[in-house]
């Protein structure tokens, strides 16, 4: 192992050497996304950090550090701190920072994800996004203090992109949140427009009613600042009054979109293509921002990874004393039990997959995208030799080779639904055979083809026009094609037995209904059985019986039966007349779920999903993430089925038969064929394996197998128009400004997002968080502030005293102090005491002065008033220090006296 490291680390720092020229862009830094401006600074998102820059632009510095994303940084109004969303620990929060740097201090602590959006104009609050308390997700708006404390909820009932006008009484606001998924040019219902909320008047009105996109409103002064793409389908910033009326176009772009906006100062900063732009709004002028990002690009260091697959294609060698396996790429060969793991194609540049290893144990054939489209190569058991390419030209998605059991030929199908064959000798390839229809779901074109034991016939299914598969058998010596199925039923996973005599396969022809209670409907669900076909004519069945007869030994029986090891297999003959009425059910095997049927030379092994799913295409393979399989096995002598083990996702079978490999999750054993086992027998050890990784060679792969994926699959061929090939030079430019997997994401999602299609997107990868997302129980409660009961302005004013609530109200200035007031405070009931009688409000005479006393002053009266409206609305007076209540004056209702109660000015001490 140590011997493959060392070659793999010299592999990788060639590769490294040979590549630098297109691993670093020249120019001005790329890719910062997600910035916000303030007078001095902007702040941005580059490898899951916060960098801050001069507004003018130059060198950027980071300003956050450590694994997990900071992201979408938001200035105070005064500039000096910074609000962003993070997921330090696990969850996604909301958390602030002073400008200048520091230790973040979360601010929410929901399981929920909070997302930060911008500052309240009084610089103490952060509005933040978050679904936590709507019944179905959706997102609402809240305020939390930068100091913490509880969260306020914002008098809208859904908003997902928001900004307080000037004065802070009135938001303009998105209702929904899309402006993260990759529609471009969308029109329909999810289609985000711009409202806002007057919070005096409690009026709420939609200001744009364009059809397409209108989001991101940053309120400027008495205008309106957003995007849109109105008027060539391109995300541009407009302007507008706040009725939205006089809409102005800000920028032309019709290239790139103007990305993730951010508004302050007077000026607005936006991603344009890869780099920053700044507009002023006040003199309209808008210029590229230069910004040197000095990274040492930690994340895309070349290092060792684990290789711990948990999807992918495996095997095994011809005799089952080694795994072929699929891990991130590469094609890796792991002892059974003792010995050596070898990596068999160490590359980063390119993603090989799909490995099948000989029956003679030479060759190891695989896919690999090397020369920029798939082909079959093969390479020796060891690697070192140079692979040998056996197919050219081939552009479009390849599925499974499977070996001739000779070794001479190999099976392969394709996205064009062509069953193909390649002889290794001289790479002549034959299309066998091409399906006319795709299901465009799991089952398309031809997926399943075997060989039989002399490798001179070949078995497959293809779909047909009432979306029933059938299977067909493929002569090489004639080279014609006959059905052996029909389309009334459904039938796949053909597998000839070791001996040439059947064919079996897996078909769905068991009606046992049940009826549901709600609906009185009649369902169809376990509906799969094994069944064969009779090769040779004039041939019975295995499961015939004659009760008339005892058994009797068959000719030779008692000579050992089967052939020794490495005898020449004896031709499989086929009588294609009436092959087709020569099929019979598998006895002692009660209707299913199945998946998978591989004969054996006593039965048959497949694949059983109890749990009950109701998806009409299913499919099992190399790719099925759920280890929720049982493994079968049935014995045509005992006439019956049993598991032999569970919680599985696949298995494969040894060349020989004996050894049989499968998968469980992330994990992978080999155990013998045909006895029971439970995962974690057989164990194939993983924990020692690395790879050597070149994430920026991966990212190149990743995206051109991307655009690869959506040219091969996307339903429309013209491709709605768009200029596929031109697209993928136009975001590929930008791939050696990756500084993290999350910048590949995003240019992924932004170059798929040209189709203007839904439901195309971009997930997963090596994201650099800090744990799996918190699973925190809720109360079924909710805390909330009591309005109240604020804090004093000065809370060092507010001794505590017998009978004073642990929080007084907020004093009418900070030169006031707090008294008891107990009648402005709720009861332990929850309500407001009963006001007193109604009165009238004088003075208390201060201590005598030293000397005659001036009159008060217009702001001491205007504190008195102040204080005296502040308690009529839950009293006729409030007890405030320095004032005491007087005795009625007015007989009035109390509701009319609390109105109208005023408190006299001062007036000279008695």
């Amino acid at each position: 192992m140590k011997r493959l490291a060392i070659l793999s680390l010299a592999v990788a720092l060639a590769a490294a050497l040979s590549g630098a020229a297109s691993a670093t862009a020249p120019g001005a830094s790329q890719l910062m996304r997600n910035p916000d401006i303030s007078a001095e600074h902007i702040v941005f998102t580059y490898e899951d950090d916060l960098w801050l820059a001069p507004a003018t632009g130059g060198p950027a510095r980071r300003i956050t550090s450590g694994p997990g994303f900071e992201n979408a940084g938001k200035f105070s109004p005064d500039g000096q701190w910074i609000a962003f969303t993070a997921d330090y620990d696990g969850g996604t929060d909301v958390y602030v920072m002073p400008t200048a740097g520091g230790e973040p201090r979360r601010l929410t602590f929901h399981p929920g994800a909070d997302l930060a959006l911008d500052w309240h104009p009084d610089g103490r609050r952060i509005l933040f996004r978050s679904s936590r308390e709507h019944p179905l997700g959706q997102p609402q708006l809240f305020l939390v203090d930068r100091e913490g404390g509880l969260p306020e909820k914002v008098a809208v009932d859904r908003g997902a992109l928001a900004s307080f006008s000037p004065d802070g009484k009135r938001l303009a606001y998105n209702r929904i949140a899309r402006e993260g998924a990759t529609w471009k040019r969308y029109r329909g219902g999810m289609a985000q427009d711009v409202w806002v909320a007057d919070f005096a008047s409690g009026a709420i009105a939609k200001v744009t009613d364009f059809e397409g996109t209108d989001s991101f409103p940053m309120w400027w002064q008495d205008r309106i600042v957003f995007l849109s793409d109105r008027e060539d389908g391109t995300l541009n910033l407009y302007a507008m009054t706040p009725a939205g009326g006089d809409v102005t176009r800000l920028t032309s772009y019709r290239d790139y979109d103007v990305k993730s906006p951010g508004c302050g100062a007077g000026r607005v900063v936006y991603q344009h293509a890869g780099g920053l732009r700044v507009l002023d709004l006040a003199t309209g002028v808008d210029r590229e921002v230069a910004i040197d990002v000095a990274t040492d690009r930690a994340p895309m260091r070349s290092e060792l990874v684990e290789a711990a697959p948990s999807t992918g294609s495996f095997g095994l060698s011809p005799a089952g004393e080694r795994l072929l396996l699929e891990a991130r790429g590469e094609i890796l060969s792991l002892p059974a039990e003792e010995g050596e793991w070898f990596d068999l194609t160490r590359t980063s540049a390119s993603r090989e997959k799909n490995a099948a290893w000989s029956p003679d144990g030479r060759w190891v054939c695989f896919v690999s995208d090397r020369g920029g489209e798939e082909q079959l190569y093969l390479a020796d058991q060891r690697g070192r030799d140079a692979w040998r390419p056996l197919t050219t030209g081939n552009q479009g998605f390849l599925l499974q080779p499977v070996w001739s059991p000779d070794s001479q030929r190999i099976l392969w199908g394709d996205k064009f639904m062509r069953l193909n064959m390649v002889d290794v000798a001289s790479g002549k390839v034959t299309v066998i055979d091409t399906g006319e229809y795709d299901d465009a779901w799991e089952r398309w074109g031809i997926l399943d083809y075997v060989w039989s034991p002399d490798g001179q016939w070949v078995a497959y299914t293809k779909n047909t026009a009432n979306m029933n598969e059938v299977i067909c058998l493929y002569g090489l010596a004639s080279g014609k094609i006959t059905q052996v199925t029909d389309d009334f039923f459904t039938s796949w996973s053909p597998s000839f037995d070791p001996e040439g005599r059947y064919l079996w396969f897996l078909s769905n022809r068991t009606f046992t209904p049940i009826m549901d209670r709600q609906d009185q409907n009649h369902i169809f669900v376990d509906m799969a059985k094994p069944y064969l076909a009779l090769l040779q004519a004039g041939v019975r069945s295995p499961f015939f019986e004659d009760p008339g007869l005892v058994a009797a030994k068959a000719d030779g029986e008692e000579k050992g039966g089967k052939d020794d090891d490495g005898a020449k297999t004896a031709a499989t003959r086929i009588d294609l007349d009436g092959l087709a009425g020569r099929v019979v059910a598998v006895p002692g095997v009660a209707g299913g779920n199945y998946f998978r049927l591989t004969a054996t030379a006593d039965g048959c092994l497949m694949l059983r999903r109890d749990e009950p799913v109701f998806l009409k295409y299913q499919n099992v393979d190399d790719r099925t993430a759920e280890s929720d399989l049982t493994l079968v096995a049935y014995d045509v002598a005992e006439r019956e089925a049993k598991d032999l083990g569970g919680g599985l996702a696949n298995y494969h079978l040894s060349a020989d038969g004996k050894k049989l490999a499968y998968r469980a999750g992330s994990s992978y054993g080999v155990v013998d064929a045909g006895q029971e086992f439970k995962p974690g027998d057989g164990a194939v050890e993983l924990g020692g394996v690395r790879l050597r990784v070149d994430r920026a060679q991966e990212y190149r792969q990743m995206l051109d197998e991307a655009w690869r994926i959506q040219r091969d699959w996307f339903y429309d061929e013209n491709m709605h128009g768009v200029d596929w090939q031109k697209i993928r030079g136009k975001y590929a430019a930008l791939v050696p400004w990756c500084g993290a997997r999350g910048d590949l994401t995003y240019l992924i999602g932004e170059m798929i997002a040209e189709l203007n299609i839904g439901h195309t997107y971009v997930y997963g990868g090596d994201q650099q968080h800090t744990g799996a997302p918190p699973r925190t129980a809720l109360l079924g409660c909710d805390f909330a502030a009591d309005p109240r009961a604020a804090a004093c302005a000065s809370p060092a004013s507010c001794p505590a005293a017998s009978g004073t609530p642990p929080r007084a109200r907020r004093c009418p200035s900070p030169a006031w102090t707090c008294a008891r007031a107990t009648t402005c405070w709720p009861s332990t009931a929850g309500r407001w005491p009963p006001a007193p009688t109604p009165t009238s409000c004088s003075p208390t005479p201060p201590a005598a002065p030293s000397s005659s006393p001036s009159p008060p002053t217009p702001a001491a009266s205007s504190r008195a008033r102040s204080w005296s409206s502040r308690c009529a609305a839950r009293a006729a007076c409030a007890t405030a220090p320095g004032w005491r209540p007087t005795a009625a004056t007015s007989t009035r209702s109390r509701a009319a006296a609390s109105a109208t109660s005023t408190c006299p000015t001062w007036a000279s001490p008695a």
